[in-house]
């Protein structure tokens, strides 16, 4: 009879211990972020065409992979060079014309897209420039949230004219930080209910060694 209580007692005390090593697992790793973000960018906006200072960039899709693992960490990834093939700051190359750039993060879920601005500047010295209205919030997980961040530029400087080409241009980078990560998923009731039916077997295996 000792022996078969001493059984019952071990099995109690492992299977209370497997149940909440696996909650515990569960909400760790529901608050674990994964290390690697795997993401796309897109451009468009009516700075690739006329009317305007018509853009060139050395691409107009692409994919941004990165690893951040702790809230506050940031990372600096370039996305494209930008430049212009236009000759002066004549006519219509002054007017304010638009650049979109849309992120996708199909894994996490999220999505948002930074709008910017491109013109021509005339005078002695000409060039163009590109600002961004401010950074992209993307909202992933149960609370996790990325900022990206792209560079405002002045480019293509020359004298009377602007300096024309990739060589004159600008690269725009993106600086993404990790704002917050997902915060723990609350143990459904069926894990709860787990724990205090272990709990109760082994008051009763302990009931059994004091008789």
């Amino acid at each position: 009879m000792a022996r078969k209580t001493g059984e019952l007692m071990g099995l109690a005390r492992f299977a209370k211990s497997a149940a909440v090593a696996a909650v515990l697992s569960a909400v760790g790793a529901s608050a674990t972020l994964a290390a690697t973000f795997d993401g796309i960018f897109s451009l468009s906006g009516s700075s690739f065409a006329e009317p305007g200072l018509v853009m060139q960039t050395s691409a107009q899709t692409g994919a941004m992979t990165f690893q951040l693992d702790t809230v506050g960490q940031s990372i600096t990834l370039d996305l494209f060079d930008i430049w212009t093939n236009e000759n002066r700051a004549n006519g219509n190359n002054t007017q304010t014309d638009s650049l979109v750039a849309d992120f996708t993060f199909a894994s996490l879920g999220a999505g948002g897209a930074a709008t910017g601005a491109t013109t021509g500047h005339g005078g002695i010295i000409q060039y163009a420039s590109l600002a961004w209205a401010g950074p992209v919030m993307l909202n992933f997980g149960n609370g996790g949230l990325l900022s990206i961040a792209l560079n405002d530029a002045n480019f293509a400087y020359g004298l009377f004219a602007f300096g024309r080409g990739q060589a004159n241009g600008a690269t725009v980078q993106a600086t993404v930080t990790l704002l917050a990560t997902p915060v723990p998923v609350p143990l459904p009731a069926s894990g709860l209910a787990l724990i205090a039916a272990l709990g109760a077997g082994s008051i009763v295996a302990r009931r059994r060694r004091a008789a």
